[in-house]
């Protein structure tokens, strides 16, 4: 059997060499697997069809600690979504589930109105919070998030919510109760409750898209939290966590409230975006607070322009200029990102992380990432560190 190590050097040397196979009619297949199966009525009044998603990971972890600790898996389906998605008339559902876990979790789990002003929804989807938590890692320049969107527990809720977008703005306010139970049960996990608010700019200035945003959460915890993430790659272990559940040494956590700030530039082929996020929790003796803060940038060697959405302030599809399909070279990205979190208040020291990447899209709804990550939690007493290569193939429809 091939190491991972092996597979993922076998595989970059594919993607190496993509006018190889631009005549292989293995694409043309590929790519008729995105033409779903759909129904629409005749007057063009209702509509259904099928989606889903598919990625699956490759890594070479070496990861040290002095607290202990074996490593995991070097192989995963990261994710396996399928769902189904209609609209009739001023109405549109989502229903959206992972399978890739001996679990079945519910994604986005939702109906949505088309009011007079803005959009009502109803159901599980993600408090609106941060550029990067609210672009789809369909279209994320990297396999992994920023640190502070697992660290701060951004996540999905059964909530009602308001969404609006006009004249270069954007405005978003939501209340929550708790993450959906698994298994299709459309009931609350447990008795946690939120508010979230998110409000951002954008506009095209002189050729360069410009976003600018800000969004708030304030969330009332059921049995605590745990500030803890993956160092963005999630066949890594996880590094040491700041414990604020019942029972914990450093106390329990009542309340949290979340903030975030920003900001983002596109200019032809070149994009960057960057943000600042702090966790302020109530509860533990002397209510700790976190920052967090990433910035990064990238560019596509082919001249492709990275997709804003206005109308939902996030980062859009990227489709080539010439797909594979078309005897194209695809699109080629390639990204740098660097991240650091204070956690100094639960005497964890700093958490850093670098990652570089590529991506490859020979076809629209298809991408190969390639990702190199450092991370670092350098603590009082004791470091740990992670050093992963990664690789991600990723279809969806």
């Amino acid at each position: 059997m091939k190491t991972p190590t092996s597979m993922l050097a076998a595989a970059l040397c594919l993607s190496l060499t993509p006018a190889a196979f631009a005549q292989d009619s293995g694409w043309d297949r590929l790519a008729d697997y995105q033409r779903v199966p759909s129904w629409q009525s005749e007057d063009g009044e209702a509509s259904i069809k099928l989606r889903g998603r598919v990625y699956y990971d490759l890594a070479e972890v070496d990861w040290s600690s002095p607290l202990g600790g074996a490593q995991g898996d070097r192989d995963e389906f990261r994710t396996a979504r399928l769902g189904l998605q209609g609209e009739y008339g001023d109405f549109k559902f989502v229903a959206e589930f992972d399978f890739s876990s001996s679990d079945t979790k519910p994604n986005d789990v939702f109906i949505q109105y088309s009011a007079p002003v803005g959009t009502i929804r109803f159901g599980h989807f993600k408090t609106m919070n941060s550029l990067d938590e609210q672009t789809s890692s369909r279209h994320t320049s990297f396999m992994e998030r920023g640190l502070a969107t697992d660290l701060f527990g951004l996540d999905r809720r059964i909530g009602l919510a308001w969404f609006w977008s006009g004249h270069n703005l954007y405005a978003a306010a939501g209340i929550f109760g708790a993450p959906m139970d698994d298994n299709f049960r459309f009931a609350e996990r447990d008795g946690s409750h939120a508010l979230a608010a998110r409000f951002a700019w954008s506009d095209e200035i002189n050729g360069t898209r410009l976003h600018a945003g800000a969004s708030w959460r304030q969330l009332d915890h059921d049995q605590g939290t745990r500030i803890r993430a993956y160092p963005q790659a999630h066949l890594s272990n996880r590094f040491r966590a700041a414990d604020y559940r019942p029972g914990s040494a450093l106390g329990e956590a009542e309340q949290s409230e979340f903030f975030g700030l920003e900001a983002a530039a596109v200019r032809g082929p070149f994009h960057a975006q960057a943000e600042f996020m702090r966790l302020e929790i109530d509860g533990p003796a002397g209510d700790p607070a976190f920052n967090s803060a990433y910035v990064q940038a990238g560019w596509f060697i082919t001249g492709e322009t990275r997709t804003y959405s206005g109308s939902k302030a996030v980062f859009d599809r990227t489709r080539p200029s010439r797909s594979l399909r078309d005897g194209g070279p695809g699109a080629w990205e390639i990204a740098a990102r660097h991240d650091v979190t204070d956690m100094g208040d639960a005497n964890l020291g700093e958490y850093r992380a670098s990652t570089l990447g590529v991506n490859w899209y020979p076809l629209n709804h298809v991408r190969m990432t390639a990702n190199y990550v450092t991370a670092e939690l350098d603590a009082p007493g004791f470091t740990e560190t992670s050093d992963t290569v990664q690789m991600r193939l990723q279809f969806d429809f």
